[in-house]
C-alpha cells in the first residue's frame, strides 16, 4: 500500500496546494469531489468508509481552513491492511499519511457524506 498513491489522486483532483475557502462548510464541499481512486479496485483494495472517509470538524486557522480525514483499508480478503489519514490544509499540499492496522480513528470523526 502506498501513500503516494493517494497523495497523487488527492493532488490530481484538487491542484497541489487547497485552494483559499471562507468557511468549513466550503472546504467539507471540495473534500467531498474527491472520488474513490480507480487504482483502489485494481489493487483488491476497498477503503471503508469510502476515502476520504471520516473526518474531523473543520477548524479555522489565522491562515484559513484545516481537516483531518481518515478510512480503514482492506484487501480482497476484507482484512485491514491499513488506516489512511489525509490533511487537508487551505493553501498548503494534501498528504496522505499510513498507519497500520487497528490503528485509532478518533471517534468524534464523522462520514464526510454526512458533513
Amino acid at each position: 500500500m502506498d501513500a503516494l498513491l493517494y497523495r497523487a489522486h488527492v493532488r490530481n483532483v484538487l491542484g497541489e496546494t487547497l485552494p483559499t475557502v471562507s468557511s468549513g462548510a466550503e472546504l467539507v464541499a471540495l473534500i467531498k469531489t474527491i472520488p474513490v481512486p480507480d487504482f483502489e479496485a485494481g489493487n483488491g483494495w476497498e477503503s471503508k468508509p469510502p476515502f476520504p472517509g471520516l473526518s474531523e470538524a473543520p477548524e479555522q486557522m489565522p491562515t484559513g481552513w484545516r481537516m483531518i480525514c481518515a478510512c480503514r483499508l482492506y484487501d480482497r480478503d476484507d482484512k485491514e491492511i491499513a488506516v489512511l489519514f489525509t490533511t487537508f490544509v487551505t493553501g498548503r499540499r494534501a498528504g496522505v499519511f499510513v498507519s497500520g492496522p487497528g490503528t485509532t480513528i478518533p471517534e468524534q470523526y464523522l462520514p464526510i457524506a454526512s458533513r
